[in-house]
């Protein structure tokens, strides 16, 4: 659901989480947020549902009010200002920041096993949910709880009158750091007198997100005297309102720290943004990116309970590219790589995305929770497309900046060949590992055959949204042919080139200059580009076919065969080699060897880094 409207425009997205969410209020299986658009910039909307004092039946007419007149009366719309005030906020880097490790409700054994793992990857705060089940098998939790860690409880308000202060002493005991709202909001008069005897110190967050003017702040604060409070800016109304909080906090000597309130990575990153500017002192609590299977990839990352930010460059792009596929423009613009003619701008549905994605899901058994390792240039479509399968597909998104070696370690990975070659002692670290965007060499193929790792060579342009073909390199089922993905046809033209049918990712017939040996509408040998075929006296010759034989005494260099002006034969066949080179062309037929070897010291290159044939022909002649 999506609005396009004025100078902004906004999206819905449903996010899931892994498992099932327990708090006092109940168990949360999905979450939806709402995104506004101004350009690249993107703001989250995220009001929680029991908590909010956002109108959720009117948020979205309140958007596109606001997508209408930004300038619009928003003060009982916080998580709509929290968004407005992300549009306008600079992206920035992120100091380490010291997080919490949050413990959800459930039964007491799934807890358990929550707090052991927490303790196994080296955090050094945990908070635990509590008050949603049977108390004094909380308290056991947290008996058993060793080690040098900071203890933080959250009643989210589950205590009542009659028993908070019976469970505020047995808890007591735990040395524990503070409670978050052991009662109900609203109750200041019991609060008050909590905050005063409380043998746990007392933190309040609901408490503060109903009080929207500054003067019901003061008389809250001031009344009530709580030793700490926590704040969830996109609940509280932005920064600014919570940067009002502190100000208030620190003018009375009371504590205070930051957390978020289960936004998607792009209110997350912008909260940690903000926070490693303020620098606070303790634990914040921002690890809840880590709750959602179909979250938006993001460069914050989370390694023994610090949360930073990687500042790989490509990480720019991809948010950039996110923020193109979240808007509600139907369409995208994606370019072409160039490498068998002039690039090109292609404008596609997002749907044949969606659709694409969701093909390679079910042919290569991808299953949410997978991880994707995305190294490729952000540019092209291979890359982008990554990124939209791990958004639908609920997979988690490993990113490295491109280079020639992959050595991250994922279930499912695409790389060009120039990456396989060199990533060949990397490859046990990966499930699935794809190979395209060029040819692949024998001597490679060869090299895979001791490889358990499996490797699928795959056929596809910009204009099918990567890949709508594939054939196994490797193990038992290894084979020379191509075989579609489900829902494509194939078919040839008068001149033997590839025909693509995907209806679920172009309407229309897609025909490429790939000429191919057609087995079945399913299934075809490719044997080169009809931009690349010599005719060399009458007789037609596949330049990628004598490539490919080529390959064992050429391997390592860069070559590639043409055919060059002749005046008897019309076209003569010609290797053309980067350095020099001898070479011996028996094992080719008599009409396939090259009259002339020449030697070229450098060759034009392409942007994505292939061989320019037709530059280095043109220069050549």
């Amino acid at each position: 659901m999506s609005v396009s409207n004025g100078p902004l425009t906004w999206c819905k997205r449903a996010l899931q989480f892994y498992q099932p969410a327990g708090t006092s209020r109940g168990i949360m299986k999905t979450r939806d947020v709402w995104y506004l658009f101004n350009g690249t910039a993107v703001g989250e909307c995220a009001p929680l549902p029991g908590l909010s004092i956002d109108n959720l039946d009117m948020i979205e007419a309140k958007l596109d009010e606001v997508c209408q007149s930004p300038d619009t009366d928003l003060k009982e719309y916080p998580a709509i200002r929290f968004a407005l005030e992300m549009l306008q906020q600079k992206k920035c880097a992120i100091s380490p920041i010291p997080i919490n490790g949050l413990i959800w409700m459930g039964d007491p054994d799934f807890m358990s096993s929550q707090v052991e793992k927490k303790i196994q990857d080296g955090w050094q705060c945990i908070k635990m949910k509590i008050g949603a089940v049977d108390f004094e098998q909380e308290l056991k939790i947290l008996k058993s709880i060793s080690g040098d860690l900071e203890l933080r409880v959250d009643a989210n308000g589950a205590f009542t009158e009659s028993d908070v202060r019976e469970k505020l002493d047995k808890l007591a005991s735990l040395n524990l750091h503070s409670i978050e709202q052991p009662i109900g909001t609203g109750q200041w008069d019991l609060l008050a007198e909590l905050c005063r005897t409380s043998p746990v110190p007392i933190a309040l967050d609901e408490e503060l997100i109903p009080l929207v003017d500054q003067s019901q702040r003061i008389e809250m604060l001031d009344k009530v005297k709580p030793q700490y409070l926590v704040l969830k800016p996109s609940l509280l109304g932005g920064f600014a309102e919570s940067e009002k909080w502190i100000a208030l906090a620190e003018e009375r000597g009371i504590g205070w720290w930051v957390t978020s309130a289960l936004e998607s990575n792009i209110g997350l990153e912008a909260i940690a943004g903000w926070v490693s500017k303020l620098q606070p002192q303790g634990y914040q609590g921002l690890g809840t990116g880590q709750l959602f299977t179909n979250n938006i990839p993001s460069a914050l990352q989370v390694e023994k309970g610090m949360l930073s930010k990687n500042e790989a460059v490509i990480w720019n792009e991809i948010d950039s590219f996110v923020a193109q596929w979240l808007n509600p423009d139907p369409t995208m613009d994606l370019q072409t790589s160039g490498s068998t003619g002039t690039p090109k701008t292609v404008k596609v549905q997002k749907e044949w995305m969606r659709n694409s994605a969701k093909m390679t899901g079910k042919t290569f058994g991808l299953q949410p929770g997978s991880s994707a390792l995305l190294c490729m240039p952000m540019q092209f479509v291979a890359a982008k497309m990554m990124v939209v399968r791990a958004m639908e597909l609920q997979l988690e998104l490993k990113v490295v900046e491109p280079s020639k070696t992959v050595d991250t370690g994922a279930d499912f990975v695409a790389m060009v060949p120039l990456q396989l070659e060199n990533s060949l002692v990397h490859l046990d670290k990966f499930r699935i590992v794809l190979v395209g965007g060029g040819q692949i060499s024998s001597v490679l193929v060869e090299k895979l055959q001791s490889v358990a790792t499996e490797v699928i060579e795959t056929y596809g342009m910009t204009e099918t949204l990567t890949h709508v073909a594939a054939k196994r390199l490797n193990g038992t089922n290894k084979t020379d042919c191509f075989a579609a993905l489900d829902g494509v046809k194939f078919e040839i033209d008068k001149r033997d080139c590839l025909v693509i049918h995907a209806p679920e990712l172009n309407p229309e017939q897609i025909v490429t200059n790939d000429i191919v040996e057609l087995l079945n509408d399913t299934e075809f040998k490719w044997l080169g580009r009809f931009d690349n075929v010599i005719n060399s006296g009458g007789v037609k010759i596949y330049p990628e076919v004598l490539e490919a034989k080529l390959a064992s005494q050429l391997h390592g260099r860069r070559y590639f065969v043409a055919g060059i002006p002749d005046d008897s034969l019309g076209q003569k066949v010609v290797l053309i080699v980067e350095g020099k080179a001898e070479v011996e062309f028996d094992s080719l037929e008599k009409y396939e060897r090259p009259k002339e070897v020449i030697s070229v010291e450098k060759f034009v290159e392409t942007e994505t880094g292939k061989i320019n044939r037709l530059a280095v022909l043109t220069h050549l002649q």
